[in-house]
């Protein structure tokens, strides 16, 4: 065999190997879902065949949380286009040496058409990727909520997941209560093959009997709600979140009727500082999921759906951003003659400082009347959590039942856990009797300045001295 068929030759494996290498990279697109390799079997996740997308193996569950499916790219790096191996040199084209068969010129053709087109290709995902990241990168710097959420989705689609567990997921970023709603799809369990291999052969494999099915079902739920919050915390390199909160949506047909239904089955929120603490492939799913306080439905075999710790109103923009007014208070300032915006926000300073160890989240609102909401609390706590809303009133006269009728209806419209009303003054027999057995806080004046003082603010309340300084 003369030499320049020799070079083609090898060029023709190179290439084999280009594209191989490609695949194993699992390249495609920074902006598509890393899949498996192309082929029957699969080496991470043992997917039954590649014409089975509802099967995932045994093995593939208990490894979604290891160290190398949770892995870099993290932070910067998810911004970072893939990395391509490098194009086989093509051969120089010699003259035609003697003997050589119009059948291995055609075939030498073939190769060259294969590798131009080939290398085009990759070159314009390259291309596009560049110019999608650079713009993405500058949304990203300034803190922009669709980008900041878009960076934590990203996290989620370039970190392996098996075929049979990849679907829809969204991350909406809040900027005002730096807090990121990373919303997941769990499969429909009773649709969902687990396999395991039954021998030593790859061909050989067989569906879970019920008990270990329904076991791997309950940790399928666990690993995927950590997951999506683990990946999601190391995405943020901007330092723009504080909390990150998970919930976990599955549509089902119920068993008794055939219906279809849908809704939350698993949700969690946790501190980004908690979930960067995480030790990947060192901690058990069940374990880590009741460490970070999550609930989920209380069956995989009969599923219900479960109220989630944490809901996003996409279409509320009441949310203002935070102001230190303790800071500027000076000591045994009168409360009762602070501007009542300053008032507000020492409110939810007292509320951070009494139950933020806890996580909870505490945020000013829009000055609203007719909203009737001041402030905004989440507690993720899964007994007592949810949200509870909070009204400021610095007022220098009795607060009238009509404010704490007005508070109970906000609680109801906001679908909230409680209302709490604060005042630098009281509250008259009337609005203890309507508050009674509802869920209401009714705060006076001297459990205001109590509170403060407990936390170590040397405060004071002088209504007096208040009413002769206000304006007639």
């Amino acid at each position: 065999m003369r030499h320049g068929t020799d070079e083609w030759r090898k060029f023709g494996y190179s290439l084999d190997s280009f594209e191989s290498a490609l695949k194993n990279l699992r390249y495609q697109s920074v902006f598509e879902p890393v899949t498996e390799p192309q082929g029957p079997y699969t080496v991470g996740f043992f997917t039954m065949r590649a014409g089975a997308p509802n099967a995932v193996s045994a093995t593939g569950i208990q490894t979604i949380l290891s160290e190398m499916n949770l892995g870099i790219p993290h932070g910067a790096d998810l911004l970072k286009p893939g990395v391509l191996p490098d194009f086989p040199q093509m051969p120089e084209a010699p003259r035609r040496p003697d003997g050589e068969t119009n059948h291995y010129i055609d075939r030498r053709h073939r190769a060259v058409t294969k590798a131009r087109n080939l290398h085009s290709a990759f070159l314009e995902i390259e291309r596009k990727d560049h110019a999608m990241l650079e713009s993405l990168s500058s949304g990203y710097e300034e803190g922009n909520e669709k980008y900041v959420g878009f960076v934590a989705a990203l996290s989620l689609k370039r970190h392996f997941l098996s075929a049979a567990l990849q679907k829809p997921s969204e991350c909406h970023y809040e900027r005002s209560t730096r807090i990121l709603l990373c919303e997941i799809e769990i499969p429909d369990f009773a649709a969902l093959r687990i396999t395991k291999l039954r021998g030593k052969s790859y061909s050989d494999w067989v569906d879970l009997m019920a008990a270990e099915k329904k076991r791997l079902c309950e940790t399928l739920v666990y690993a995927l709600c950590i997951r999506a919050a683990y990946l999601t915390a190391q995405s943020d390199f901007g330092n723009f979140i504080d909390t990150i909160a998970v919930n976990a949506l599955q549509s089902w047909f119920d068993p008794a009727t055939g219906a279809p239904k849908s809704g939350t089955i698993a949700s969690l929120q946790a501190r980004k500082e908690d979930l960067l603490a995480l030790q990947p492939g060192r901690f058990d799913a069940k374990s880590c999921f009741a460490h970070l306080k999550g609930i989920s439905t209380p069956s995989v075999t009969h599923v219900a759906p479960i109220r989630p710790i944490f809901v996003l109103d996409k279409k509320d923009h009441r949310i203002v951003v935070n102001r230190d007014v303790d800071a500027a208070l000076t000591d045994e300032e009168n409360l009762a003659s602070i501007p009542w915006e300053d008032f507000e926000h020492l409110v939810r300073q007292l509320f951070e400082w009494e139950f933020g160890r806890n996580g909870v989240e505490v945020k000013v609102t829009r000055a609203s009347r007719d909203r009737g909401v001041d402030a905004i609390m989440f507690d993720p706590d899964p007994l007592r959590g949810g949200k509870y809303v909070l009204q400021a009133k610095r007022y220098t006269r009795t607060v009238d039942v009509a404010a704490v009728r007005d508070l109970y209806g906000t609680v109801v419209n906001e679908g909230a856990n409680r209302g709490i009303i604060v005042t630098t003054s009281g509250f008259g027999p009337d609005s203890y009797d309507f508050a009674k057995d509802k869920p209401l806080s009714l705060v006076d004046g001297p459990n205001l300045v109590a509170m403060l003082r407990r936390h170590g603010r040397n405060y004071r309340i002088n209504l007096a001295e208040a009413r002769a300084i206000e304006k007639p």
